[in-house]
């Protein structure tokens, strides 16, 4: 990858938080996902000659309605990063990095609530490679049937573009 163009690079993806179960894999399924606001991904590896060095992972829990309230018990999940078929973060605890909220200036109450953990080691995602993240929850999601809780994971860092010019 030497001879690729160099970028900052920030991809996400996001999944429903439902009140039936407390696991959520992320980046597994962007394929069927078609709306820039769940992810900005159309698969879950880069194009040949792309990849990405993963300095920091970003948690974020959003109230889509403003009508409910959080399940703080969030905050105690756990985190895993799998690229192939190998896991290089497991466990990693979202306490483990700094937590903050937005407040909402209609209701007063907060509808964000961010978690982002800079990682002390390069984790690199290469070419052509599948990765996910799972996140393992504590228990099941608080959100209803009406009210429209979401979850979203961004993975920040910079990465290489293919450029097919060796000069400029």
């Amino acid at each position: 990858m030497d001879q690729m163009q160099g970028t900052t690079r920030i991809i996400y993806d996001s999944n429903d938080f439902g009140t039936t179960n407390n696991f959520y894999s992320f980046f597994s399924a962007v394929s069927s996902k078609n709306s820039i606001t769940e992810t900005n991904l159309n698969d879950n590896r880069f194009e040949p000659g792309e990849g990405m060095v993963i300095k920091e992972i970003v948690i974020a829990s959003r109230d889509a309605t403003n009508g409910a309230e959080f399940d703080d018990s969030i905050q105690f999940s756990t985190l895993d990063v799998v690229i192939g078929n190998n896991r290089v973060i497991k466990g990693l605890p979202l306490l483990a990095g700094n937590g903050s909220f937005g407040i909402n200036a209609i209701t007063g109450r907060p509808n964000l609530k961010i978690w982002s953990i800079r990682l002390l080691n390069n984790i690199v995602i290469p070419p052509q490679i599948q990765f996910f993240v799972n996140l393992q929850a504590p228990t099941v999601g608080a959100a209803t049937a009406g009210n429209a809780l979401n979850l979203r994971v961004f993975l920040k860092g910079y990465g290489k573009l293919f450029n097919p010019r060796n000069n400029y």
